[in-house]
């Protein structure tokens, strides 16, 4: 996209070199709105990767020299879902809008009938002063979750008999991973069918370390999946966790976490984080509490269909 200047604002396409900065933006608001501020350059690389177009489908205002907003879009889908990752600071609100209108009109291009994701915490700054207004609804709530470890203590889990645990590290389980995902969040709320090209893309798949993603069998058969990143400063990062119907309650779910926790203690980490829909039918908060996990804060999916 061109610069755009107001007698205030800057307005322009983020780059890969902008990472430090987006991030510096990103934490600073997570600071204020979440009490954590753990976002890493290598994780908003991954982010701005992910767009389809970067040049038209990013934007960064300016006050002067300040960062002050930061938004981008990705598709989701195959479909006319695009999910939003929108950061203003709290004293910017109307940069913040500029950007909004920005990425709506730029959905309208993308595609008819855009239906745009997405997620803030309740506190937040658009939540509370533009996207009502917009036309956008609060459709779910998620909480983010954490567990404390022990950096430098992980302890692999016992396997039960006929159980085995791997990386996704081969391209042919990193397909796996794939299939096991796609069969195991269908019927989610939010989750979008991909194909695996779009998939990976949208996993920053490349750039992955896949070491963190484990895979469980049993007897021979791939019933669970787990995959994870070590992006954030001090915390490990769960993305998906699934089991096949079939494998449900027989604490495949368990074993794969369990691996995580050791893995990640080991690299050093702190903590562990995962999202949670709170409407969940499989009552996934009450399994999380149970191993440990605590509540940080919510986050609010908020939802526009682009006419």
């Amino acid at each position: 996209m061109p610069v755009q200047r107001t007698s205030e604002l800057t307005v322009r396409a983020a780059t890969l070199a902008d990472a430090p900065a987006v991030r510096s933006l990103i934490n600073e608001v997570d600071l204020v709105d979440t009490g954590d501020a753990g976002y890493s350059v290598e994780e908003v690389e991954g982010d701005l990767r992910r767009a389809a177009d970067l040049a038209r489908d990013s934007w960064l205002a300016f006050d002067g020299d300040r960062l002050v907003a930061y938004a981008v879009l990705w598709p989701a889908s195959t479909g006319t879902r695009l999910d939003v990752e929108h950061y203003v600071l709290r004293d910017a609100v109307p940069a913040g809008i500029q950007l909004l209108d920005l990425l709506t009109v730029r959905a309208a291009q993308i595609t008819a009938g855009a239906d745009l994701h997405l997620a803030l915490t309740p506190d937040s700054v658009l939540a509370v002063h533009a996207l009502p207004a917009r036309g956008w609804r609060n459709v779910r709530r998620h909480h983010v979750l954490t567990r404390r470890l022990t950096p430098g203590a992980g302890v692999p889990p016992q396997l039960p008999d006929g159980v085995r645990i791997r990386t996704a590290e081969s391209p042919a389980d990193q397909e796996v991973a794939y299939r096991l995902v796609q069969e195991t969040f269908a019927g989610h709320f939010g989750f979008e069918s991909t194909g695996y090209a779009d998939w990976r893309k949208r996993m920053d798949a490349d750039h992955r370390d896949w070491s963190l993603s484990w895979i469980a069998s049993r007897d021979g058969v791939d019933v669970g999946v787990l995959v994870g990143h070590n992006d954030r400063e001090a915390t490990g990062w769960v993305q998906n966790l699934g089991t096949v119907a079939a494998a449900r309650g027989s604490g495949i779910a368990t074993l794969l976490l369990r691996t995580a926790f050791s893995e990640f203690a080991q690299r050093g980490r702190r903590a562990i984080g995962l999202g949670v829909d709170t409407e969940n039918v499989n009552n996934a908060l009450r399994f999380y509490t149970g191993l440990g996990f605590e509540l940080q804060f919510a986050a609010d999916t908020w939802r526009l269909v682009v006419n």
